[in-house]
Parts: C-alpha cells; structure tokens; sequence
C-alpha cells in the first residue's frame, strides 16, 4: 500500500471519529452527567456478554467464508478465513458505502495463495448467500413491525426504500443470471437509457461490465448448485450472523440496567435491521452520524438518557470493535505484510 492510500485511509478514519464525535455530543447533549452516572453504574457481565457476542459475529462471518474458500483451496485454514475476514471488515468500516472491503479481502487471499479469478468467485458466493438470507431476514422484520412502521410513514418510506434497492439488487442478479431476455433488458435498454441521460458515462464499456458480471454470477450459481452442503451452511452462518448484530442494542439495554423485557428482543432486533437497510447507501465512510441518527429515532422510548447511553455502547462494540480488531490484523498480520504466494495485487489498484 503506498503512501497516498494511506494518507486516504487515514483521513477516512479520522473523518468517521470527527463524525461520531460530533454526532455523540449533540446526541447526548445536557445528559452527559447522567450517561456517565448510567456507564459507570453499568452492569459489567452483560458488557462482557456484548464483547463476547460480536466476536462470535466475526467467527460466524469466517465460518461462512471458509466454506466457499476451501471450495477453491482444500487446505485452506479458519485462521486465515478469519484473517480475511476481518481485514475486509476493517476496510469496509473506513471506506464510502464499505466499498473497500472485497478489494482488501481479494489482496488477502493473494497473499493466503488463492488467485484473484478465484477469490473474486468466493467472495460473489459469499454475497450471494448473504444477500438472500438479508433480504428474507428484512422481510419478515418489515411484517413483524409493520404496525409501528404504519404509524411512522417517514421512517416507513426510508426502510421500504432500504429493503427495495437490496431486493432489486438480489432479483436482477439472479433474473439476469437465469434469464437472457432480461439480461438484454438490462445490457441494451436500461444500460442504454442511463447512458443517454449521461448517468453512465460509457456505453460499451459498462454493458460489457454488466454481462461479466452476469455471467460470473450465473456461473457462481452452478458452483452452488453442486455444494449445497456449502451453500446451507453459509446461509445458515448469515442467518447467526444478522442475529447477533441486530441484537446488540437489546443486550445495551440490559447492560445499562434500562426496564426493558426479554419478550421486546424481537422489536429490537427488528429495528435495528431497519437501520443497516436505512445506512447501507450512506456514501459516509462506517455510515457514521446516520447510525447515530436513526437508533436516536428508533429507540426514543428508552428516554433521552437511555437512548443516548445505548447508543454510545452499542455503537462502540458493534462498529469500533470490529475496526480496530480487523486494523491490527490487517496491519502486523505476518502473512498479509509477508511476501506471500503472489504479491502482484496492491488494493489501490483495484480501487
């Protein structure tokens, strides 16, 4: 990595502490005292708990990557799945709308010896299986709040928004990966109407783009099809996975001794995918002011101090953890700052 994509990293990493900084005091406000008076009387196993939660979430997220990397690489271990793992994890907490993340964990596999035609297959099967138990996942949280998004039709436009664009996503993906009538919708007609109204700034180029993709995407599909063992398990792994996190704020609650029942963990964990659907397009590097503006809306019937503190901790374990974590990987990692198998692949030129 040279010294100008350090210096962007660098500057996205302090962008997202300015960010939550300034999003953390107008949040908290006048409550300072009280957040402090509410950490400090805090109940320490359910942090402990919470700690101990997220790193689960992190050894499911390399659980399901090793699946698919030893479809490739027979002797490919859970040490560096969770290496890569988490190194993608740093990347796409520091870069715009996590764009960085599969660009690190392709360099990464170059390094664990696994060549970029294959790494880019295993991490489009990742996606593929995440993508579908998110949109299942969403889904039925969307029914099971649909009365409380009902009576709020801002926050339901903004999640139907959210849940949509993911939908469409995992739709034309697969519709135009099995179907060749829509595959030239898409390559000669809508590709062709945003050239024309100068979204798409060259025509053949990104047609071409959008029918490699399809057809690697159709292709990845075959490779699922003669591993469902493999497929099963990873979907399983994310359907863990989006528990685990969609479950933080709940566990913030009870770490800091608020009045809430373990019957209400299913409002929480659906509230809380409402937030990731709502942040997933923030061109904000870790989506940060917007997470913190949406649990403000999402649990304001914890109180002002409630809301505030939980913020405050579930922010913390649930985005920094995984920052700092995956940056020390990333950074003394013998294996990734080694030569490597095939060391040809820098990030920022895949960027």
């Amino acid at each position: 990595m040279n010294a100008k994509s350090k210096r962007k990293y660098i500057l996205n990493i302090l962008l997202i502490l300015s960010i939550t900084f300034v999003s953390a005091y107008f949040s908290i406000g006048k409550n300072y005292k009280e957040v402090l008076v509410a950490f400090q009387k805090a109940n320490v196993f359910w942090i402990i708990f919470m700690f101990m939660m997220m790193i689960s979430y992190y050894l499911f997220d390399a659980l399901a990557l090793l699946f698919f990397g030893r479809v490739y690489k027979k002797d490919f271990t859970f040490k560096q799945s969770f290496k890569n793992s988490m190194s993608g994890t740093f990347f796409s907490a520091i870069t715009p709308s996590s764009s960085g993340g599969q660009f690190a964990q392709v360099y990464v596999f170059n390094k664990q010896g696994i060549c970029a035609t294959h790494s880019s297959s295993i991490l489009l099967m990742c996606f593929i299986c995440y993508q579908s138990v998110l949109v299942i996942y969403t889904f039925f949280s969307v029914l099971f709040n649909i009365g409380y998004l009902s009576s709020n039709p801002g926050m339901l436009s903004l999640v139907m928004i959210g849940f949509l664009s993911n939908f469409i996503v995992i739709f034309t993906l697969f519709g135009g990966a099995k179907s060749k009538r829509l595959q030239n919708f898409l390559v000669h007609t809508v590709v062709k109407l945003l050239s024309k109204i100068k979204i798409v700034k060259n025509y053949e180029e990104v047609s071409g783009k959008v029918e490699t993709y399809l057809s690697d995407f159709r292709e990845q599909l075959n490779v699922l099809q003669h591993n469902k063992s493999v497929l099963i398990k990873s979907c399983l792994c994310n359907f863990v996975k989006l528990t685990i996190v969609y479950s933080m704020p709940f566990f913030a609650t009870k770490a800091l001794n608020l009045d809430v029942s373990f019957y209400n963990v299913f409002r929480f964990i659906g509230y809380c995918s409402f937030i990731y659907l709502i942040n997933a397009f923030l061109p904000i590097p870790g989506a940060s002011g917007g997470s913190e503006a949406c649990y403000m809306l999402l649990f304001s019937f914890l109180g002002s101090v409630g809301v505030s503190s939980s913020m405050t901790l579930w922010r913390f374990i649930s985005y920094y953890v995984g920052l700092f974590l995956g940056g020390l990987i990333f950074s003394f990692d013998k294996e990734i700052n080694g030569p490597g198998v095939n060391n040809a692949i820098e990030i920022e030129d895949m960027e």
